[in-house]
């Protein structure tokens, strides 16, 4: 059974902050291991990311959840801006899975 809709807005931010963490983290760790790369290794680095750091994508999840939690508490009465936040914060944190943001940290 899920806890009551005042609290899923709640757990919805705090799965999303979660999943934006974990992911900035292992983007750092890629960066670390580009770095490493020589010449050879950098020019297909895609499929050496791929084979280390497939895990990466399953943290997408808290943030779908995320955005599932927070769409469940849309019924619920009163604070809209922070729903909306919250909408967003989502969103960021699933989009931010897929997008290489690796490359700012090198």
């Amino acid at each position: 059974m899920l806890p009551s809709k005042k609290y899923l807005l709640v757990y919805s931010i705090v799965l999303s902050l979660l999943s934006i963490a974990v992911t900035i983290f292992i983007n750092i760790e890629i960066a670390k291991e580009y770095l490493r790369a020589d010449g050879k290794t950098r020019a297909l680095f895609g499929f050496n990311e791929l084979l280390q750091f497939g895990y990466q994508y399953y943290v997408a999840i808290l943030g779908t959840i995320s955005l599932i939690l927070v769409l469940v508490s849309l019924r619920s009465d009163g604070k809209r801006g922070q729903k909306y936040g919250a909408i967003v914060l989502s969103i960021f944190a699933v989009v931010i899975v897929f997008a290489r943001i690796w490359r700012i940290f090198i």
